[in-house]
């Protein structure tokens, strides 16, 4: 994933085994800080977030918000009983825990750069140290390989992609679900200067320096045609910023989110900070006008979800 210029690379393949068992003692707990905020250690400065408790809260808001938007189902492949099923950048683990409940007989792996996910799991769940941008050892023939909030971080989507058809059983499902980190709005409520939307700009210009896209998420469905997927298909849904929705289900979306983008701000803010080279007064100023932004009911923005999914031909 991405690399931060703030914190000092440590990856060596030849020193750190590719793929480790989650334990409550192993070196890869040994987390970096920058700025009061922790790091993964793994294969440091590959991502840009952090993934301390903070960052944990907010991705256990974004797994809530992402089972409203499909009521409750945690993806959308059309596979009833999966065998084997992959989690890349598992994260906290929610994805493949809800899996592994709806699932008992189905073998469930998540893979992540931090062990962050709790050491208490199902009987039919495990979870692995692992740099997914590298050569995958975690298995072959999965009836699904998911990936949520993972492709816009890479600097090689297609490839990725590319394993994932390798490693499917023929007939597998892939379904990646992604954000667009773009504000759009239908009504003309929002100004060219509105400071949510420039935020998600900014974030995106200054990721892409890394090699990263973004807004990748509406191109992944031609990328998984190119590399032999069939049945691929993308659903779109709208993500209210804010509060400003009147229907019940809308406005708690948007409140979900609003704390899910409150709580980046920091972090994020300072990303941009090191590439547009702000000074620290500069950086609180931009992050005050994007939390401001964020409580601006007369702006009536939104973010596209993408899921998209694609099959192995049998």
């Amino acid at each position: 994933m991405a690399p931060d210029p703030t914190i000092p690379s440590t990856a060596n393949s030849t020193l750190e085994s590719s793929l480790v068992p989650l334990t409550s003692n192993h070196s890869q707990n040994k987390h970096p800080l920058c700025e009061g905020r922790r790091y993964h250690h793994y294969r440091s400065g590959r991502y840009l977030l952090p993934n301390d408790e903070v960052e944990q809260d907010r991705e256990e808001v974004k797994h809530l918000m992402f089972l409203s938007l499909t009521d409750g189902r945690p993806f959308l492949a059309s596979l009833s009983s999966p065998r084997k099923v992959l989690d890349l950048g598992t994260g906290t683990g929610a994805w493949a825990l809800e899996v592994g409940d709806m699932f008992p007989d189905a073998e469930i792996i998540g893979t992540d750069l931090s062990p962050i996910q709790p050491t208490w799991t199902l009987p039919n769940v495990r979870f692995y140290v692992d740099d997914i941008e590298d050569e995958w050892v975690n298995g072959d023939d999965f009836d699904l390989v998911h990936a949520r909030h993972v492709m816009p971080f890479l600097k090689d989507p297609g490839l990725m992609l590319q394993r994932t058809f390798e490693h499917l059983a023929p007939g597998g499902w892939a379904e990646t679900q992604d954000i667009g980190h773009q504000v759009w709005c239908d009504d003309g409520t929002m100004s060219d200067d509105f400071a949510v939307a420039q935020f998600f700009d900014e974030i995106t210009s200054a990721w892409g320096t890394f090699g990263a896209d973004l807004r990748v998420g509406p191109k992944l469905g031609d990328m998984m045609r190119e590399r032999g997927f069939v049945n691929v298909s993308t659903t779109v849904y709208h993500i209210p910023v804010g509060v400003w929705p009147h229907e019940p289900r809308d406005k708690e979306l948007g409140v979900s989110f609003r704390i899910v983008i409150d709580m980046a701000i920091s972090a994020l803010c300072g990303a941009i900070a090191n590439v547009r080279r702000w000074s620290d007064e500069e950086r609180e100023a931009f992050a005050d006008r994007c939390r401001r932004g964020l409580d601006q009911p007369s702006v009536h923005g939104y973010m596209k979800c993408y899921f998209v999914v694609g099959q192995k031909p049998e």
